[in-house]
């Protein structure tokens, strides 16, 4: 995968160019985590502490695509909420940080999970999501980023306005006399 890939999976994710995830760009923070990983691999292949927080960083960053598409196929208001504790998250400056802010507001994903069987789309993003969070290796990333790419220039963005057909038909008005 590449840094590219990476960039264009958050564009579909906020539709926009360049969305401000990262101050530094999402290309760049793509090819911070390789930098560290090739220097790991030098290494011996030992994890470093590098390593580790720009595998998360890059974790959220995945994590905030499939938040923010989950979000703009969704009425919920307070599914935001995850979303920003996503972004406080990408603000830390270690793991340790990134584990106190995503633990000390865990409850706060628990808003996506309303109404996700409505919507299919909405119910596979929200799958992403959650693979996101149990992601451990490069590999398993990228295999992510690839099935966003794929998955989001299908999603049918519209599909919150229309709702089931049965809510927008009118009621019959001999049949609600009948009952």
């Amino acid at each position: 995968m590449s840094a590219k890939s990476f960039e264009m999976l958050l564009e579909l994710a906020f539709d926009t160019d360049k969305p401000a995830v990262y101050e530094e760009g999402a290309a760049n923070a793509y090819q911070q985590f390789e930098r560290a990983y090739r220097d790991a691999q030098v290494k011996g292949g030992k994890p470093t502490e590098e390593l580790n927080f720009r595998f998360e960083r890059l974790r959220l960053g995945v994590a905030i695509a499939f938040v923010k598409a989950f979000i703009r196929l969704s009425e919920n208001e307070k599914s935001h909420e995850a979303l920003e504790v996503l972004d406080s998250a990408l603000k830390a400056k270690n793991t340790r940080e990134i584990d106190k802010i995503v633990q000390k507001q865990i409850g706060k994903f628990d808003h996506l999970y309303h109404e996700i069987f409505v919507n299919e789309q909405r119910e596979y993003i929200l799958g992403m999501f959650e693979r996101t969070l149990d992601a451990a290796s490069k590999e398993e990333l990228d295999e992510l980023i690839f099935e966003g790419l794929e998955l989001l220039p299908e999603v049918d963005w519209d599909a919150k306005d229309h709702g089931d057909d049965d809510d927008n038909e009118p009621l019959d008005e001999e049949f609600l006399k009948n009952l």
